[in-house]
């Protein structure tokens, strides 16, 4: 199967109609390969046009919707990033090619594991995955330019948000109690919160952020 050839279709077809235009970030989903992050038996469906279940109620998430939510955190070279819910580590690499430092926070000790080994196979040096619980972000090394986290929530926990730096952002994708998703973009100015709304996507939710502390705009 031509792999290459399937990456360059998902960007030419999925992300770039999508109104994904940054290059870098077309860059790296060019360079990233999807299918090592894959079961054997989903290999097929690596470039797929959906999120593919990896277990666990754990998700690779679709590749438009991480591409538009990357895109929405306007990241800068010497940016900072935490990623919630790392799993495999797909996101983290992604990130990697567009910021100087990735912090991406796993609770699953296979999906730790298995991150960690393909960080070695990449030879990516920039991020760091780390085994924690999910739902507490990682106050340790905040503040953060931009979080990212990579499941449903109801509402995003003010623990997380207060994690961000001035001028953050923090994307995330919403889950309401009809069950209906929405990407949001949290951007943190000096003079508080601001919310936006950016598209309508779904991603299942996070069992760890229930009975969190919420925040609400």
């Amino acid at each position: 199967m031509d792999y290459d050839f399937q990456r360059k279709n998902m960007v030419d077809c999925q992300l770039k109609p999508n109104k994904v235009v940054d290059e870098k970030i077309i860059e790296a989903f060019l360079n990233v390969p999807r299918e090592i992050f894959v079961n054997k038996n989903k290999i097929s469906q690596s470039y797929i046009d959906d999120t593919l279940n990896l277990n666990k109620n754990r998700y690779l998430i679709n590749p438009m919707i991480i591409a538009k939510m990357i895109q929405a955190l306007n990241i800068k070279e010497n940016h900072t990033i935490l990623t919630l819910g790392s799993g495999i580590g797909y996101t983290s690499i992604i990130l990697s090619h567009l910021c100087n430092t990735v912090i991406g926070i796993e609770s699953i000790k296979s999906f730790y594991d298995f991150s960690s080994d393909i960080l070695a196979q990449l030879d990516v040096n920039n991020v760091v995955i780390i085994k924690e619980k999910i739902e507490n972000g990682y106050p340790d090394q905040q503040p953060y330019d931009s979080i990212i986290i990579e499941g449903g929530v109801n509402k995003v926990p003010l623990e997380i948000l207060n994690q961000l730096s001035e001028n953050g952002s923090l994307v995330a994708i919403e889950i309401d109690k009809n069950n209906i998703g929405k990407a949001v973009l949290y951007n943190n100015h000096k003079s508080g919160l601001i919310k936006n709304y950016l598209f309508d996507a779904y991603i299942p939710l996070f069992d760890g952020f229930k009975n969190k502390v919420l925040f609400e705009l």
